[in-house]
């Protein structure tokens, strides 16, 4: 069903409030721009609001209510520099954490500001098994159109938590090994022995100032990346990637 009414200003200006992380916090809504966003929240069954597409734009597959708009109409409501010819408007999806207790690869992203690299790591998350994603400290916006459009199709395909503190952390994990993605020598543990474990959580700091000293003191290993003594460091998300593939590639489906 193809609704052609007009949208009222009202309803503009809640979708344009959805560009901020303050309003998208307030009304548990976030938009997601194009095909590939729209296919995954509904192959995912999350609740979607309200959808738009430009006329012309091939919606034939899609079953529920679309409403058809102009492309001045969309530039307003659209945070991409090029028109996209189709926007959903949908309810974030929340998880409790006490299904962290049942999971049993777990990574934990630390204060991650560039929301480019939040959507690599969880497509590569998704690509190598991981069970679940903690978002600790102050971390860039999930919801952001940046982080769904870098995720490409993978938002939903693992359960993502918000922590705030190492209290809050170690209640939910007491059962899994915690270990420290880091550059140090001492008490490391290989990729193999960390792969025959049966729960553990790797935690990973930002590229310009690593893992918060709380999260250095909790963890009973470090793990690292052999690489040339003349390279400071990866970034971020590429590090995430090789260590997940070295890690996981027994458990890839």
């Amino acid at each position: 069903m193809y609704l052609k009414n007009p949208v009222s200003k009202n309803k503009l200006k809640e979708i344009v409030k959805l560009h901020t992380k303050k309003y998208r916090d307030k009304s548990d809504l976030f938009i997601a721009e194009g095909f590939k966003p729209l296919e995954e929240i509904i192959a995912n069954n999350v609740e979607i609001i309200d959808i738009f597409a430009l006329k012309g734009a091939d919606i034939s597959g899609i079953k529920i209510p679309v409403t058809i708009i102009d492309e001045t109409v969309m530039e307003k409501i659209s945070t991409t520099n090029s028109v996209c010819e189709i926007l959903t408007v949908a309810k974030k999806r929340k998880y409790a954490p006490d299904i962290l207790y049942n999971l049993n690869r777990i990574i934990l992203i630390d204060s991650i500001s560039d929301p480019g690299n939040l959507g690599t790591i969880i497509r590569s998350a998704s690509a190598f098994n991981i069970d679940g994603i903690i978002l600790y400290n102050n971390c860039v916006d999930l919801y952001s159109t940046k982080v769904i459009r870098s995720a490409a199709g993978n938002l939903f395909k693992t359960p993502i938590f918000y922590i705030k503190n190492i209290q809050e952390l170690q209640r939910y994990t007491q059962n899994h090994k915690i270990i420290a993605a880091s550059l140090k020598e001492e008490n490391n543990i290989s990729f193999e022995k960390c792969a025959n474990l049966d729960k553990y959580i790797i935690m990973f700091g930002s590229e310009a100032k690593g893992l918060s000293s709380g999260l250095t003191n909790i963890a009973e290993n470090n793990i690292k990346i052999e690489m040339k003594k003349n390279v400071e460091s990866l970034n971020l998300s590429v590090s995430v990637s090789i260590i997940l593939y070295e890690l996981c590639q027994k458990c890839i489906d």
